[in-house]
């Protein structure tokens, strides 16, 4: 079917600021890895400098950068005239003023993109980019023959469709982004319109404002780039394109050609065809591979849980048995010493005190001996066990925790460029829990809990733990 309506294409970035690029002072700066990836040519063989508490970069190397490479083919095409249909240039930035809304953001993330300051500014070098209607003047048509429209949206809470005065988030205001997209997206175009969405933060801003798209308007295509977002961690980049791919239904987008083509453009650059080096597509099954060791490892977990605590629970109920029984018995002994005596104060010449003396006192001797100091023992020894071996599984757990981090992480599934530098840090941290647990085993046998080998009737020497009361 023919389409009712020209097509319409709307790119929107977010927070392509200095604060999460350039500024080192910044909590939510950017790691280097990410900012390489969006602000210099993998090819060139560039590097980041800095510059007391800044990243510099020079013109020359950031114009060859993907994200400038990528706006040159599709914001700057259309200012040169090119491109099919109406592209709508959204730039949304986190812009903040005191009030409350703000202190409660800089109390979680710190200081960013304050009103008015360098940090809150598109970042060097790419300002004619993002706002050429503020170096080119626009014609009666609304700019540069029709083909594009430039709006600049400031946004001071964490999700874009808010709006707030300085205190709480106003409900009843609509938030400038949503006015803008009522407009774009809400008149019956859906069939037409593109929606492409890159910048940062992926797990935070980006994954919000796709809700936001996702859960008020009816977008049929709505793409997410892979190769122009990034977040503060390689797992929490992924994590969120997951998210956005499987609950939101957004396309995630690699090759930068490919996304200028949609929308609208047709970039002549070949650099374009290629993506960023950690694409999300490598890394797909990340989360489920991730999932699988991480739940078979719980697993494992749970039933050493469940094997320990069944082993205190009958352990503590031996104790319990074995202390009243001893208590009963102890009192039944009491008391026919004391029937005993009386029957021999009283009926002197019927019964002589020196036989139930000493028949009491050999009775007495092998009770004890065979109720009491046996079970103490078993019990000794269950207890001596069982602290060891919460110990070994506790130690356990720890070095499972250590190799998930080392060997769960996204690169490590995906890639091994520094397989050896993971293997002896790894290697490392396992030696000092052995050291750890060696201490904690010369603690317990100076408490008296100490490890014993006998030898079975086999003649295999069979392990059992052994407590000593000094």
């Amino acid at each position: 079917m023919e389409p009712t309506a020209p097509a319409q294409y709307v790119l929107i970035t977010q927070c392509l600021q200095n604060d999460f690029f350039l500024n080192l002072d910044c909590q939510l700066s950017l790691p280097d890895s990410a900012v390489s990836k969006l602000l210099l040519d993998s090819e060139s063989g560039a590097s980041l400098h800095t510059e007391g508490h800044r990243r510099v970069l020079s013109e020359s190397e950031l114009r060859r950068s993907p994200l400038a490479r990528f706006l040159d083919a599709t914001v700057g095409s259309r200012t040169r005239g090119h491109g099919d249909g109406v592209l709508h240039l959204i730039n949304i930035r986190d812009w903040h003023v005191p009030g409350e809304t703000y202190d409660l953001e800089r109390r979680q993330y710190g200081a960013h993109c304050e009103a008015d300051t360098w940090g809150a500014a598109y970042v060097d070098g790419l300002t004619d980019l993002l706002a050429p209607d503020e170096y080119a003047p626009a014609d009666g048509e609304g700019g540069w023959g029709g083909k594009l429209h430039v709006h600049h949206v400031r946004s001071n809470t964490l999700f874009d469709f808010q709006h707030s005065a300085g205190g709480r988030p106003d409900l009843s205001e609509p938030a400038p982004l949503t006015t803008l997209l009522d407009g774009l997206l809400g008149d019956g175009r859906q069939e037409t319109t593109h929606v492409a969405v890159v910048g940062v933060l992926t797990d935070i801003k980006v994954q919000l404002l796709l809700t936001g798209i996702r859960s008020r308007y009816d977008v049929r295509q709505l793409v997410v780039s892979d190769a122009l977002t990034a977040s503060r961690t390689l797992e929490r980049h992924l994590t969120a394109l997951d998210f956005c791919q499987r609950v939101l239904r957004t396309e995630v987008m690699i090759g930068l050609a490919e996304l200028a083509r949609f929308l609208g453009s047709r970039p002549d650059d070949d650099r374009l065809s290629r993506g960023g080096d950690e694409e999300f597509v490598g890394y797909s099954s990340y989360i489920q591979d991730k999932q699988g060791i991480l739940s078979y490892e719980d697993a494992r977990m749970r039933d050493y849980r469940i094997q320990t605590s069944e082993r205190l629970r009958r352990t503590q109920h031996t104790v319990g048995f074995a202390s009243k029984f001893l208590l009963g018995l102890g009192t039944c002994l009491l008391a026919s010493a004391l029937v005993l005596s009386l029957v021999g104060v009283f009926l002197p010449g019927r019964i002589g005190w020196q036989s139930p003396a000493v028949l009491g006192a050999l009775g007495v001797g092998q009770i004890v001996t065979l109720f009491f100091t046996r079970p103490v023992r078993s019990v000794q020894d269950a207890l001596a066990e069982e602290t060891i071996y919460r110990m070994i599984l506790e130690s356990r757990s720890l070095k499972v925790a250590l190799a998930r981090f080392h060997i769960t992480t996204a690169t490590a599934l995906r890639r091994h460029d520094d397989v050896n530098g993971q293997s002896d840090a790894l290697a490392r941290q396992l030696e000092i829990l052995e050291k750890i647990d060696t201490a904690d085993f010369e603690r317990l046998k100076q408490l008296g809990v100490t490890p014993r080998a006998e030898s079975s009737g086999t003649g295999r020497p069979r392990r059992r733990i052994r407590s000593q009361v000094s």
